[in-house]
């Protein structure tokens, strides 16, 4: 259950700020896909410091156990278990033994769909600032991961310029993946990334000249059950079909106009902006590792672009105008919290990641951070109940401003 699940990260974090750390890593690998330990699994422990390190390496037994040696207890470390070519991560937080999860890998999985697709526009100036961000949502039946040539596919306008693209599993943290171009396809790019059960989130940024209207023709790789586009107020939109879009509500700096169709499936109906204006003075897109065996983006994020912002689950009978509200609200919240981790995530537990490979700084309080937004999801799609729902963010709350409160110390 994610109270249980939010409750043991509780505990660990409690248990990183006040316990010595170990000089042994254990735990355990299952196959989600069979229900059976997952027996001869390569698992390698990575230490993020002066650069990303194997400091141990092993295979997992008949009942899926293992045991890594820390030769530097106090540095950040990840444990990945590489399973049909896929890699699963999990951070090493305290001594607790780890409990992970694998899943056979096929190349393709009918029935995946999109809970949720927005497409954020806005403009400085000379170029249109936008951001397409998806809920990638996979449900089989027995739960198996899609594989890495197969995560999402993008067709932009062949005259952008993308300034980053981002993808995150549903256990792990946002990473920086690369947009490759299809070969004869100008403008469409594959983003090879799995889809592991559970949802995926993809975001990708870009900008294009603002020469006056410009008309999107956005197209989609899966159904996405609701699709919105969110732009300033100051700017303009313009419907080409009449009766595609509709405008539920206007929240916290954003114009919201959301797709009549749900779910959306292929090509999203054409629509025309113009004009300028912002949503906020947005931060930078949140910290983010490189994915596992794919080039970082050669591209720099621009400080113009959008900020990046999870997106929600939200229960499939939410009214129109209620599950919008949430959206732009949702979407404002968490650009914000992003940026409260971002700043302090430079000091903490990840302080010694790998410039060369990548990887920027992971604090515990992204970690936290990272609990409580899955917690405003769990509570959306009414999963949680209210109970373990006040439960579980009065404690992740305390444990964050304990947290908060030693990076200030460690900063006078």
């Amino acid at each position: 259950m994610p109270a249980f699940k939010s409750i043991i990260l509780i505990a660990c974090l409690l248990s990183v700020l006040s316990a010595s750390a170990a000089d042994t890593v254990t735990g355990t690998v299952r196959n989600q896909t069979t229900g059976k330990p997952a027996e001869g699994d390569d698992v390698i422990l990575l230490r993020l410091s002066q650069g990303m390190q194997e400091e141990a390496h092993t295979k997992t037994d008949a009942q899926g156990a293992f045991t890594l040696s820390l030769s530097s207890p106090k540095d950040a470390h990840v444990v990945r278990v590489m399973h049909q070519g896929i890699t699963y991560d999990e951070n090493v937080l305290g001594a607790a033994p780890l409990q992970m999860q694998v899943f056979d890998a096929v190349p393709k999985i009918p029935g995946v769909a999109g809970s949720m697709g927005i497409v954020q526009i806005q403009s400085k100036g000379k170029d249109l600032d936008v951001m397409e961000m998806y809920d990638i949502r996979n449900e089989s039946t027995p739960p198996v991961t899609q594989g890495q040539e197969r995560g999402y596919e993008v067709s932009l306008p062949e005259d952008a310029g993308i300034d980053f693209a981002q993808a995150k599993s549903p256990k792990g943290i946002w990473v920086n993946v690369q947009p490759v171009a299809r070969k004869g396809k100008k403008g469409q790019y594959s983003i090879n990334f799995p889809l592991r059960p559970g949802d995926t989130l993809f975001r990708i940024a870009y900008h294009l000249p603002n020469k006056g209207p410009r008309t999107f023709h956005v197209r989609l790789d899966y159904p996405v059950q609701r699709l919105a586009i969110t732009l300033p107020p100051s700017m303009s939109f313009k419907a080409l079909r009449p009766g595609t879009f509709r405008s539920p509500v206007t929240v916290n700096g954003m114009q919201l106009e959301a797709a009549v169709a749900e779910p959306v499936i292929g090509a999203v109906p054409a629509f025309e902006v113009a004009g300028h204006g912002v949503v906020a003075a947005l931060p930078p897109p949140a910290p983010a590792v490189s994915a596992p065996h794919a080039p970082a983006p050669t591209s720099q994020v621009r400080a113009a672009a959008p900020a990046a912002a999870a997106m929600p689950e939200t229960a499939r009978n939410t009214p129109a105008g209620t599950l919008w509200i949430i959206l732009a609200g949702t979407v404002v919240l968490l650009a914000a919290g992003i940026y409260i981790a971002w700043r302090f995530s430079r000091k903490r537990v990840f302080a010694g990641a790998a410039a060369g490979a990548g990887v920027q700084p992971l604090s515990m309080i992204d970690m936290l951070k990272d609990e409580l937004f899955q917690l405003e999801s769990d509570r959306l799609r009414g999963s949680i109940s209210p109970e373990e729902y006040e439960a579980t963010k009065k404690a992740l709350n305390q444990t964050l401003e304990r947290a908060l409160a030693r990076t200030a110390e460690s900063q006078k």
